[in-house]
């Protein structure tokens, strides 16, 4: 198969596909659907032969439907495979085995399997698989990877030539048909129903409500007489009222189908059930709600599930192409004191100018500047309840502005510019000048009497190159820290055995059991697995059996860089977690990272990074005069002009995790404001443009918000 891809190259694998939701369709025939899909199925072994699967579609409650369908399954003790389309944050939550999903590397195992697929593979006479195809067969690749007894699908667009129905169902479920997509599905409520009544089989049941309109009963009964389906009502209010409810109702049906009967667990299920982006509960003050109500009928549901919480809402709203933008703003306009409208960054993302004229002119209209400091200021302002709407693409935004992101694709572009912020704010204060040195603006040069210097958002030219260049390199800055006396948790530096033969001078162990049988000589569970480059605190894993450390040593390896065949273990130190910035030997700022931690942290276990992290300035003496002597011992060791020092407060005093030579002010200044990072800034400058006779001996006045 050849060399399995890195993530990022999976992911760029996967976004030069034909790609629909991005306004990128596959040129040829709709009738090549089909075919093509299952010609990629056959491709890699057919893997979703190793599952019974239910398929789930209809115009709005599919994706709800699909998940409390899984979860119910799941609490019922069985192991259950989870499609859903779009997502929000992460394109892996698309794909999920008992609520979790996939880990990168698996990911990017199963995309090198669709790489090599893809190889000759519009020999056929189809064309080559769209985005959605193969992530479609991913997620039957995942399933039968990770042993899954049942796989829910839910189906992207109608249903006749969509790929989740490209294979046999062992049941089909229809939530609901209304109006939406009509220039692909039909503009005719039969027309939709038609498409969609494709994901039935002969012989196996399909779930509907027994309350369709009248011309959609017609459709499913004539339909599915025709082709022998056998047809099972729901009552929508079995299990409470509304989408959520309606949603439940054709889950428990269909899974009382699938293994029996759920006495014992639907009420288990209902209370611990959750679906991000569905009247999802963002903040508390204001009330802030979050839903991708996305077309009128699912627009007049949110507008009553609203109303019952308060008579009148603020309501955000930002649409994508290819939906009723009209019918959505009327159906919410009972409600609407005021409408916010904005844009996500998806490339069929509606410019919001172009709504003003369908909003009532008797409802306060507003158009919110684009980028996401608007749009967190605009969610934590006003006295009016708030419901974020329109699009999924819409919610994600509101759920990244509000801090709710569980799984990202890494560190956002708003973390690493923040720096250019303050620094901007800084120049303004010394009366220096600051010019944009790149199109794309992630390059500035700041001019003074002294000269000249570049920035590279976070990255600075405060630091040497060489000495940089060692503190980003972990293996090389835990030697030095050691050489240092500087007290560093125990650490092993483990060379990738699958490396190519040029590096056979660094290879010391012939597998990964070799390496494990060395390291638990030396250590004991739990252990820290990370990377030897830094990366945001992804890629930085918890592992507490030989197990779980050989697995992720093993996807690690496999798919590491050419030239990066590096990875570190430690040992896991216990305590609170500390970041200090300094300059030299001088430390300019001590803060706490609080927040939760679990061990299933995804890669990442900075509590800054998960929901509802925040950074707490330290004033207790002695901790800071401990970090003194530690950036004391790290000046001696590696000379840096500005970096972080993240530490462990632990039984025996500060261990030191990591120097990061390029410090990210984005966490802190989201607890506690810019004036500090401006400060910082501000000193730095003094000294390398505004002459060392200017700046020696002055303090660092850290301003408070």
């Amino acid at each position: 198969m050849g060399r399995p891809l890195e993530y990022g190259q999976s992911k760029r694998f996967l976004d030069a596909l034909y790609d629909w939701e991005a306004g990128r369709p596959s040129p040829g025939p709709v009738d090549y659907n089909m075919p093509r899909m299952r010609h990629l199925l056959e491709a890699l072994g057919n893997p979703e032969r190793c599952f019974r699967s239910v398929i789930v579609g209809g115009t709005n409650g599919k994706g709800t439907t699909a998940s409390f369908l899984a979860h119910l399954l799941t609490t019922a003790g069985h192991r259950v495979g989870l499609y859903t389309s779009p997502h929000l944050h992460s394109i892996r939550e698309r794909v999920q085995v008992n609520g979790q999903i996939a880990e990168k590397e698996h990911w990017a195992e199963g995309v090198t399997q669709l790489q090599h697929a893809s190889f000759g593979f519009e020999d056929a006479g189809y064309g080559l698989f769209t985005k959605f195809e193969a992530i479609t067969a991913l997620a039957a690749l995942e399933f039968k990877r990770e042993g899954v007894e049942i796989g829910v699908f839910e189906v992207g667009l109608g249903g006749r030539y969509d790929a989740t129905n490209a294979w046999d169902s062992a049941c089909a479920i229809l939530t609901s048909v209304q109006l939406d997509h009509t220039e692909v599905l039909g503009d005719t409520l039969e027309a939709i129903a038609y498409d969609k009544l494709h994901i039935t089989r002969p012989g196996a049941p399909l779930f509907t409500p027994v309350d369709h309109p009248e011309t959609v009963s017609d459709t499913v009964k004539a339909f599915c007489t025709d082709r022998d389906v056998p047809v099972v009502l729901v009552d929508p209010h079995r299990a409470g009222s509304g989408w959520v409810g309606r949603a439940q109702s054709l889950a428990v049906a269909a899974a009382e189908h699938m293994v029996g009967g759920f006495d014992t667990v639907v009420g288990e299920a209902l209370t611990t059930f959750s679906w991000p982006g569905r009247f999802e509960v963002g903040a508390e003050d204001p009330l802030v709600i979050l839903d991708g109500a996305h077309n009128p009928d699912a627009a007049r549901a949110l507008t009553t599930q609203l109303t019952e919480r308060h008579p009148k809402w603020r309501v955000v709203l930002g649409m994508t192409t290819g939906h009723d933008a009209e019918g959505v703003i009327y159906a919410l306009s009972a409600l609407a004191e005021e409408v916010v409208l904005t844009a996500s960054d998806h490339p069929r993302a509606v410019d919001p100018e172009s709504l003003r004229e369908l909003v009532d002119r008797g409802v306060s209209t507003r158009v919110l500047p684009p980028g996401r400091e608007a749009l967190k200021s605009e969610l934590r302002s006003g006295q009016l309840p708030i419901c974020v709407t329109g699009s999924l693409h819409t919610v994600a935004d509101a759920r990244e502005a509000l801090g709710l992101v569980k799984e990202g694709e890494g560190i956002s572009e708003d973390v690493l510019l923040e720096s250019l912020k303050c620094l901007e704010a800084a120049v303004e204060r010394l009366g220096l000048t600051m010019h944009p040195a790149s199109e794309d603006g992630n390059v500035v040069r700041v001019d003074g009497p002294q000269g000249s210097l570049y920035f590279l958002r976070n990255k600075h030219p405060f630091n040497d190159y060489v000495s940089a260049r060692l503190a980003e390199d972990k293996a090389y800055q835990y030697e030095l820290f050691r050489n240092a006396d500087l007290r560093v948790p125990y650490t092993m530096k483990l060379f990738n055995p699958y490396a190519d033969e040029r590096f056979n001078r660094y290879r010391e162990h012939a597998s990964v059991d070799q390496l494990i049988d060395e390291i638990e000589t030396r250590m004991s569970y739990p252990l820290v697995v990370k990377r030897n480059q830094g990366s945001f605190a992804q890629g930085v894993y918890l592992e507490h059996d030989r197990e779980g450390l050989s697995e992720r040593l093993d996807l690690l390896f496999r798919h590491s860089g050419y030239l990066n065949n590096i990875l570190i273990c430690q040992s896991f130190v216990a305590g609170r977690e500390y970041r200090g910035v300094a300059t030299g030997g001088e430390v300019l700022l001590v803060y706490e990272k609080q927040g939760p931690l679990t061990v299933e942290s995804g890669g990442d276990l900075n509590p800054l990074h998960r929901p509802g992290g925040k950074a707490v300035k330290v004033d207790d003496p002695e901790l800071l005069k401990s970090f003194a002597t530690v950036a004391e011992c790290i000046s001696e060791a590696l000379p840096l002009g500005f970096y972080a020092i993240d530490a462990i407060a632990g039984v025996d005093g500060l261990s030191v995790l990591e120097v990061n030579p390029n410090p990210v002010c984005y966490f802190y200044n989201e607890s506690n404001g810019r004036s500090t990072f401006v400060s910082i800034y501000e000193r730095l400058l003094k000294s390398h443009l505004l002459g060392a006779s200017r700046s020696r001996g002055m303090k660092l006045e850290m301003d408070e918000d």
